[in-house]
């Protein structure tokens, strides 16, 4: 049981002590003017007590921040290192810094989400999939908080978060492709052209040597990725690292320019400006958006030729599965999810194959199990068809 003493001051003022009993002493809580503060330090004290956690270190977010990205660092990709350092310096430790993480309650991360999503329009605005990225990295830095047993309970529950809705994919039609093509010069040219007729990401297309590119049997041997930060690593994830059918046309183009580059060696790098280094990220932007602007066309990104590659599929006929793997994506549901709008639903010839289905020869409704739906003509049942 705790106490609180009461102390006069030699300028006439009263100041309040708060005590507990704890492991044989009575360590100091501090000294406060109003007697409802002590009361509160003290009721902290004796619930801390309670449970086993009194007397540890109450650490400030951001130091504890740096102790936790240093060991984090270790697990993490380059890239997403960057994206780390960078949501934690601009968005999250402003808001944080000042407070230890004990202090840090579950109103205040609510708070902080409802300033990042302010209506009012701005010019750096943050859009509800940047704002879920940021709630997304501080929950995990307060999860291992509480994992290592500095806090009780991660105050990052219950939170509501700005709604995402979902953009249509902005990309480039074929022929716009084509335009563009023609405005670009090499050796990003040919980078252009295999990101749009490919789908590779541009740190795997970066990462090709001639050694990936089989024109026996017309692939893309995907097994590493340029990264701006990292240099040559594993693909994005397991089903990142996969044979990309190569088409005719691009396996043509692509001979022609293996030619044109002196016939290098299988290690040489596809898409390089000094024979060493793949092509520096940042000018190949540039690049790109000079050839956007020459071919007069809309603005897009380099990742939006990945797009133009699904919606070529999807329309020529592509499975979701078949895509699914070319893309390199972690499942067919992601690749569903994100090219679902592509796909045109038609239903004209699926309603008469079902009408036949359920009416069958002379008006009467046959089984559903066994029947064969893709027949156009009359419906028929596994016995009938054996």
């Amino acid at each position: 049981m705790g106490t609180i003493y009461k102390k006069k001051l030699s300028d006439g003022k009263t100041k309040y002590y708060p005590r507990v009993q704890y492991n044989g002493r009575r360590p100091t809580l501090g000294g406060y003017r109003v007697k409802s503060d002590a009361k509160a330090v003290l009721h902290r004290a004796e619930s801390e007590i309670a449970q086993g956690t009194f007397g540890r270190e109450d650490l400030g977010f951001a130091e504890f921040y740096e102790r936790w990205i240093t060991a984090k660092k270790k697990s993490l990709k380059p890239g997403t290192w960057v994206s780390y350092e960078h949501t934690f310096r601009i968005h999250i430790l402003p808001a944080f810094e000042g407070k230890t993480l004990r202090e840090i309650r579950p109103l205040d991360v609510q708070v902080w989400i409802n300033r990042l999503a302010e209506t009012q329009p701005k010019k750096n605005s943050l859009k509800p999939a940047t704002i879920a990225k940021c709630y997304s990295y501080l929950r995990t830095c307060l999860k291992q908080a509480e994992t290592w047993g500095e806090i009780e309970k991660s105050p990052c529950r219950g939170i509501e978060l700005p709604r995402i809705n979902r953009e249509e994919l902005s990309f480039l039609e074929p022929q716009e492709v084509n335009l563009l093509l023609e405005r670009a010069e090499d050796p990003e040219r040919h980078l252009f052209m295999v990101l749009a007729w490919s789908g590779l990401r541009l740190g795997e297309a970066l990462g090709l040597a001639w050694r990936h590119i089989d024109f026996k049997d017309n692939a893309i041997i995907v097994e590493r990725a340029w990264s701006y930060w990292g240099g040559f690593q594993d693909p994005k994830t397991e089903t990142s690292r996969r044979a990309v059918p190569l088409l005719p046309s691009l396996a043509a183009a692509l001979a022609e320019f293996y030619v044109d580059q002196g016939s290098p060696g299988p290690d040489a790098l596809l898409f390089t400006a000094d024979g060493n280094m793949p092509l520096d990220t940042p000018k190949t932007r540039r690049a790109f958006q000079k050839a956007l602007e020459a071919a007069d066309l809309k603005h897009v990104t380099m990742h939006s030729l990945r797009h133009t590659y699904a919606s070529l599929m999807i329309a020529c006929g592509a499975s979701i599965k078949a895509l699914q793997r070319a893309l390199g994506h972690a499942s067919a549901t992601m690749t569903l999810n994100t090219y679902a709008h592509l796909i045109q639903e038609d239903l004209g010839g699926s309603l008469m194959r079902a009408d036949l289905v359920i009416s069958g020869a002379g008006g009467k409704v046959i089984p559903f199990q066994g029947v064969n739906c893709a027949s156009t003509g009359s419906a028929e049942t596994v016995e009938q068809r054996s």
